[in-house]
């Protein structure tokens, strides 16, 4: 789904993890896009990530949580195929979005993204390459693919497979897989990721939990293969188009 079509957005996480080690962790964060009122509705208060969820997901990185900062995007071009933003936050940072979506036939959807940014001292940009295919009415099947390169001699590459399957109105599963490669400074596979993730929605059609049981094979350059197994309990608050 194109986001510079969506209205004023809200959500809220709070995940717990318990690893494979006995260790607990917490975390809390908050993304947000924010109509200004008695303005043009392409400009947004923005509160997020530099990556969208289902990359966070589809890619984990054990080294950085990403980190979520405020600014104002701009919705420039909004067509029925293609949109083109322009963000600007307080880290300081900018980044300009390109995303172009075309149905290749009824049930197959492809999608491209083209991100150029300055983050502080590092300019980059990610290229990401989405196909949707429809299964049938319960099952949707994404493969998804990026390629991202800085200026600190960083060329990542990941690819990833996943199933999305409706259960009703307010349950999902989704089944993951990926894995992610460093090609510059040195060439290797820095992670392999299974997943699976069941989502309900229970008291309030606001309030969403989810289930993720993962496991992760991550590598450094210099270091020898390790796995990390881990679970997470998700309680989360959406307020979406309000």
């Amino acid at each position: 789904m194109n986001d510079a079509y969506a209205g004023t957005m809200v959500r809220w996480y709070n995940d717990i993890s318990w690893d494979e080690g006995g260790n607990i962790r917490y975390s809390t964060k908050v993304r947000m896009r924010v109509h200004l009122p008695k303005m043009t509705k392409k400009l947004k208060v923005v509160f997020e990530p530099d990556a969208e969820d289902s990359i966070i997901n589809l890619f984990p990185n054990d080294t950085t949580e990403p980190q979520s900062s405020l600014g104002l995007n701009y919705d420039w071009v909004v067509k029925e195929h293609q949109s083109f933003s322009v963000k600007v936050t307080i880290k300081p940072s900018i980044e300009a979005r390109y995303r172009y979506t075309y149905p290749l036939s009824t049930y197959l959807v492809s999608r491209f993204t083209q991100k150029i940014y300055q983050r502080k001292k590092t300019t980059g940009s990610a290229s990401l390459i989405d196909l949707d295919y429809a299964i049938n009415e319960a099952f949707l099947l994404r493969w998804a693919n990026v390629a991202k390169i800085e200026t600190d001699d960083l060329l990542e590459l990941g690819t990833g497979l996943t199933l999305y399957q409706y259960i009703s109105a307010t349950q999902a599963l989704n089944y993951q897989s990926s894995l992610t490669s460093q090609e510059k400074p040195h060439h290797y596979i820095s992670n392999y990721h299974l997943s699976i993730a069941y989502r309900q929605n229970i008291f309030r059609k606001w309030f969403y939990y989810e289930i993720r049981p993962e496991i992760n094979w991550y590598k450094e350059a210099t270091s020898v293969r390790d796995s990390e197994a881990k679970i997470t309990l998700r309680l989360e608050v959406l307020f979406d188009n309000i």
